[in-house]
Parts: C-alpha cells; sequence; structure tokens
C-alpha cells in the first residue's frame, strides 16, 4: 500500500546498521588491543636508518643499536690538522651512536603518533624512519685529541742552509704547529651535535708561528769559485788565525749589488778566538784574506778594495794577495768586494788539515757562461801584474787587467 511505512524495511536497516556499529566496535577495540601491545615494543615498519628495528622491544633494543654502532663506528672523518687531511673513523674521534637519546625519541614518537598513524604502520601501510643520534663521547676524543696533537706538533725552524760538507742548499723554514685541544673540542662537539655525516670534514683548531724565509736565498744551488791556500798547522798561533777568520766569515751571505766587507766580518782582529802576536792584532789573517780576494776574482765580481802586503806572499802567485790589519788606534786595513750577480752569494769558508779553503756559491746562471782564471806577470825584481783571463762558453773573450803590485820588501 502506497505511503504506508514499511516495518520490514526498518527492521532491516536497523539490523545492518547495528551489524556496521558492532564491526566498527569490534575493529575499534581489536585495533586499540592491538596498539596497547606495542606500548613496550616498537611500530613495525620502523627504521632506523636503513636498519629495520619494527618489533624490537625497548629493552632489547639497545642490544641492537649497539650492534649498529660497531657497524657505524667504522664510517669515516676526515679530519684536517695543519693543513694535512687524514681519515679516522667515527670510533677514532670518540664518535657513537647515542642508544638512550635514540630510544627515548623513538617512545616519545610513538606516544604523539595519530592513532590512524600507528594502525597504518602496523598494518604495513607506512614506514617511519629515525635518524641516527650521535653523542661525543669526550674521554675518548679527548684522548684521540691528545695523540694528534703529539703527533702533529711542530717546532718553528726558519729557513737556513744545510751544508753536508759536500753540498750547500737552503731548506726553506717549517711554520709552528700546535694543536689547541680545548678548542678542537669545541669543534668537534659542535660539529657532531647534529649528527654526523659520511666523509664530513672536520678542521682542528691549532696555534702557529710563521717561520722566516727568504725566497733569493732557495737560488744559490751552485759553487761558482772556489780557492785554496795552505799553511803550517803546526805553527799554532797563526793557525788558530786562520782557523778563527775562516769561522767568521763562514756563512756570510751576499745580496745583489751589496759589498762584501773582510773586516765587517772577521775584523777587528783581536775579537774572540784570535792569538795576538807580532807588532800587530790577528797576524795571520792576511792568509784567508787573499784567499776569499782569489775566489772573489775567480768569480768575475768587482774588486773594492785591495791592498797588498809589503813583501810577497809564499801562499800566493805575486800580485794576487791581500793584506789586512787592525790597530788599538781603531785604524785598519780592508779587502771587499761587490756582488756583481742577480742572485744572492754565500761564503762558504773551512779547513782541512794545513789547507784553507774559501768558496762562492750563488744560481748556477749567476755568471752566464762566463768562467776566470788568474795570471801573475813579474816585472823587475820586486814587482808583478796580474790579470784576470775571462772566458765565454770555453773561449777566451778578454785578457783583463788587475794590478800592479811592487813589493818593498823581500
Amino acid at each position: 500500500m502506497k505511503g504506508k511505512f514499511d516495518m520490514r524495511h526498518f527492521s532491516k536497516l536497523r539490523f545492518v546498521i547495528s551489524a556496521l556499529i558492532f564491526f566498527y566496535v569490534v575493529i575499534v577495540v581489536y585495533n586499540v588491543s592491538l596498539i596497547k601491545q606495542y606500548k613496550d615494543i616498537v611500530l613495525p615498519n620502523s627504521y632506523l636508518g636503513d636498519y629495520a628495528i619494527g618489533d624490537y622491544r625497548y629493552t632489547s633494543l639497545d642490544d641492537f643499536i649497539e650492534f649498529i654502532n660497531g657497524v657505524e663506528n667504522k664510517k669515516k672523518l676526515k679530519i684536517v690538522v695543519n693543513g694535512k687531511e687524514s681519515e679516522y673513523t667515527y670510533s677514532d674521534v670518540g664518535l657513537h651512536l647515542d642508544t638512550e637519546g635514540i630510544i627515548d625519541e623513538i617512545k616519545k614518537t610513538q606516544n604523539h603518533l595519530t592513532y590512524t598513524k600507528r594502525i597504518s604502520l602496523i598494518n604495513s601501510r607506512g614506514k617511519k624512519v629515525y635518524d641516527f643520534k650521535y653523542k661525543v663521547n669526550e674521554d675518548e676524543s679527548k684522548q684521540f685529541l691528545e695523540k694528534i696533537k703529539n703527533e702533529t706538533h711542530q717546532d718553528k725552524q726558519d729557513g737556513h742552509f744545510q751544508d753536508d760538507g759536500y753540498t750547500l742548499s737552503y731548506v726553506r723554514g717549517v711554520n709552528s704547529f700546535d694543536l689547541d685541544v680545548d678548542k678542537s673540542l669545541e669543534t668537534l662537539r659542535t660539529t657532531l651535535a647534529n649528527g654526523a655525516k659520511e666523509n664530513a670534514k672536520i678542521e682542528l683548531i691549532g696555534n702557529s708561528e710563521i717561520a722566516n724565509n727568504n725566497d733569493s736565498y732557495a737560488t744559490i744551488d751552485t759553487m761558482v769559485s772556489t780557492f785554496t791556500t795552505y799553511f803550517n798547522q803546526y805553527e799554532y798561533a797563526r793557525a788558530q788565525n786562520l782557523y778563527t777568520a775562516l769561522s767568521y766569515i763562514n756563512g756570510a751571505i751576499i745580496m745583489p749589488g751589496e759589498t762584501f766587507s773582510y773586516y765587517d766580518y772577521a775584523g777587528p782582529f783581536n775579537k774572540a778566538g784570535y792569538v795576538f802576536y807580532y807588532e800587530f792584532v790577528g797576524n795571520g789573517v792576511c792568509q784567508i784574506a787573499t784567499t776569499t780576494y782569489n775566489a772573489a776574482l775567480l768569480g768575475g765580481l768587482e774588486i773594492v778594495k785591495r791592498y797588498p802586503h809589503a813583501a810577497k806572499s809564499v801562499y800566493v802567485a805575486g800580485g794576487l794577495d791581500a793584506t789586512v790589519a787592525s790597530y788599538s788606534s781603531g785604524w785598519y786595513v780592508d779587502m771587499a768586494w761587490k756582488n756583481t750577480y742577480d742572485y744572492p752569494i754565500y761564503v762558504r769558508a773551512y779547513h782541512n788539515g794545513g789547507s784553507a779553503t774559501v768558496e762562492l756559491w750563488s744560481n748556477h746562471d749567476a755568471k752566464r757562461g762566463y768562467t776566470y782564471e788568474t795570471e801573475s806577470v813579474q816585472i823587475g825584481y820586486r814587482g808583478y801584474q796580474s790579470y784576470l783571463h775571462v772566458y765565454k762558453d770555453g773561449q777566451e773573450v778578454e785578457r783583463r787587467f788587475i794590478a800592479t803590485t811592487w813589493y818593498i820588501k823581500d
């Protein structure tokens, strides 16, 4: 009958609704019961990094995280100390997974997940990834830094010449370095506070003092001239003066355009090491002046001052000697030459038994292909003329007059 309410349809509808409500309640109750089961268990489909941690009880999760820690601790960091980069593991620097912090974060996160999100994870319809949390073990880190400090400590070494008895070379200086453990520990702590990234680069902090260097000294690589004279080493007083004079001029460095004054280095000839004898001070030092004078001639250098002895010397050809002297009055006689090279000159002076040698070292191109040879020509009984033969690539290009010398004594 039209318009008449059909109780049978209503009953069916009420039955369906009741059934749906029943099933919904059952599902809710079931899910709530299921969620309760995960009160002390990590929800399924949860990951710590790439590691599945779902269904782990919190009481056993710490053991699994320690296992992960053993793997993750092998990852590398790049540590830079004084400009040098080296690789170290997380474990080396005292970096470990923060087991307690990770578990606390998982608990806190799960407690704040919505009902829907929890059910979604349980039913494999989602995925929850937790990032690694790290902590720095400061005792381990400090031990690591102390070890690095000892390994990288460097005292300042200024640039210097190295003489092995045969060759001479300039060794560039090295800056000092001393790792600041406290500041470096703070750097590690700060850098790693928000987690570590594999192959991250961390520069540690240290204190450094700049070494003194002279780049022009590094151009000195060749002995450009040498001259040797001989003496009686058993004549103590005179030999002592020769040794002393050699020690004073050894290591002298003459820059381009500068003048080498024998007196400035070796004089006055009554200072420490000299023996006083004869009527003036430091007798015998003239032989070293003469040796240096001849080395300068053979180097093609400009002679600024040279005075002959009163009598011809026995240790060098006539006209090729150079006298020096200093007196208590302050007056002195000097020998000097000028560095006409484009490079510095290093004076290497030494004795070997009864020989005294002076070497001049500079750049291999300092003489520009020229070589030199001295000549002594006697004129009359006490007179000599000295010459310098100049060669270019082995061919003589000039016979250069040096000086005329007259000796007033035999």
